[in-house]
């Protein structure tokens, strides 16, 4: 895992704010099909599995497009594409799937909307302590 971390934040601390925040868009919009799973299901699987049911791999493949298209035309296609490559392997980790699913196990909400929000928030955390621990 270390090693999509290092090429993830290589590259992304370097982007402007506003693409940083796209892409944490991006992501946490994958994630929100697995959010929906989960509260349909009353949490009654774990958040791996929901992503595996919930998330396409053509879902994965339009994340991994959409982020590649955010990062500036100053880096080559190559650059952009094993940016775009190693967040997408980085959020599928079973190691960031573990600890995202501990911190949304915790959350209860009587809405699906509201459910989906705060385990969006959750994501966005964790993606920004990541950050924080890599500078």
């Amino acid at each position: 895992m270390f090693s999509y971390i290092r090429k993830f934040f290589d590259l992304f601390l370097k982007l402007p704010k506003s693409v940083q925040v796209q892409i944490i868009d991006a992501i946490i919009f994958a994630f929100s099909f697995a959010y929906r799973r989960l509260f349909k299901t009353k949490s009654k699987e774990d958040l791996k599995k929901a992503t595996d049911e919930a998330v396409t791999p053509k879902q994965w493949n339009a994340t991994t497009l959409a982020v590649r298209s955010y990062v500036p035309s100053l880096y080559s296609s190559e650059k952009k594409a094993e940016f775009a490559q190693s967040i997408i392997e980085l959020v599928r980790s079973n190691d960031f799937i573990s600890e995202l699913g501990n911190r949304i196990e915790k959350i209860q909400a009587d809405d699906e909307e509201a459910y989906v929000a705060l385990c969006s928030i959750e994501t966005k955390k964790l993606i920004i302590e990541m950050m924080d621990k890599a500078k």
